[in-house]
């Protein structure tokens, strides 16, 4: 299967909304490209307000008696199993109970399990029932692996995937992991310029296989920082790992350059953090955002675009209030009108909040009126 194939994060979230009452949905994908975020993101969504909602489950972890327990019933001399309560299904909630009620659901790392876990987990993907006990109607049970291609023991049986629905999901692009993710969770705003500037790093090692935009090509040579399975690595670049490289940048004024470096070649790997401290270097021409906030017309303007970017992103993760996003605004008004745009484009596709905040200042307004040809409305 080429890569151009695989569905994106909200087209899978979508499959598994309207086919998983019926049907399960096995994701595989790369690691570290948030899978596992799938059962967030259903969880949020309204159509899934009355549904029980256990916290996803690590097949991994799982053992004998993980999922459910015999239990004798000596009254009528018969046993039967009761399932463990991080199914979400008890005798009062499942199917015919008067307080039954659907469970959404998520198994994460099937693929990596011995073969009596997952013997153990089918019925309740296959039929949506543990023991003599079934789900109440309607009730959405997903599940996800990593690539068999990775080398990471991923694999399901010909006979288990034949009754499953197969979903393979990309990795995000730069534009949809800011706008979904990085933006509405205020990430680190210098990481979001320089990322800016390196898309390549939400590039995937599959980009580089027949069929990829990168077939021909060396990934060592060309993009030594993203996953590779044909190389060991001792970290690299992932959503999940950029992530966690936002965290140690959030408190970098507290961590000497030697130690934060360190930080960050462990987290995301050499090749990117190389790239991000020589890029830290432009942050230091940037006014604090408390020059910005308490006289945006008079603030030094930075000459350097890649700084001015920083401000950018800086304005739109550090806006806690109208007057902050005033401040900014009017700030970046000053700006290369290139900076504007960008500015408007970001916030424009971000989420409710930010887009709602901005909106109601009218530098922006009139920003965004300026610049409409730059950005998808």
């Amino acid at each position: 299967m080429h890569y151009k194939d695989f569905l994106s994060f909200d087209q899978t979230v979508n499959l598994i909304k309207h086919v998983g009452g019926k049907r399960t949905v096995l994701v595989m994908g790369e690691n570290g490209i948030g899978k596992t975020s799938l059962h967030k993101a259903l969880s949020a969504d309204p159509d899934f307000a009355d549904f029980i909602k256990p916290t996803p489950v690590d097949c991994t972890q799982l053992s004998d008696g993980s999922l459910y327990m015999p239990d004798i019933d000596r009254e009528r001399g018969v046993s039967r199993e009761l399932p463990n309560e991080r199914l979400g299904l008890s005798f009062g909630t499942q199917r015919g109970a008067v307080n039954s009620k659907p469970v959404l659901g998520m198994f994460d790392e099937i693929g990596k399990v011995p073969q009596f876990v997952k013997n153990i987990v089918a019925p309740i993907y296959y039929e949506r029932r543990v023991g003599s006990m079934f789900f109440a109607d309607g009730s959405v049970w997903f599940a996800a692996t990593n690539l068999a291609t990775e080398g990471l023991s991923d694999y399901m049986e010909p006979h288990h995937r034949n009754r499953l629905v197969i979903a393979y999901m990309r990795k995000a692009s730069l534009d949809e992991w800011l706008t979904r993710f990085a933006i509405p969770n205020r990430l680190n705003a210098m990481l979001l310029a320089f990322l800016q500037e390196h898309p390549i790093f939400f590039d995937s090692f599959l980009d580089y296989a027949e069929g990829g935009k990168y077939y021909g090509k060396d990934i060592e040579k060309d993009n030594p920082g993203i996953f590779n399975p044909n190389t060991v690595q001792d970290a690299y670049a992932s959503p999940r790992s950029i992530h966690a490289a936002s965290d140690i940048l959030d408190v970098a004024d507290k961590l000497d350059s030697h130690t934060l470096e360190q930080a960050l070649n462990g987290t995301v790997g050499k090749a990117f953090t190389s790239l991000l401290m020589s890029f830290m270097r432009f942050g230091q021409q940037v006014p604090s955002s408390g020059v910005i906030k308490s006289d945006p017309l008079t603030a030094p303007v930075p000459a350097n675009k890649l700084a001015q970017q920083i401000v950018v992103f800086r304005a739109i993760t550090q806006s806690r209030s109208r007057d902050d996003a005033d401040a900014f605004t009017t700030y970046i008004k000053r700006l290369e009108p290139e900076m504007q745009s960008l500015l408007c484009r970001r916030v424009s596709e971000s989420d409710d909040a930010t887009l709602g905040l901005f909106s109601t200042v009218q530098p922006f307004v009139e920003m965004l009126n300026d610049n409409r040809i730059y950005y998808k409305a």
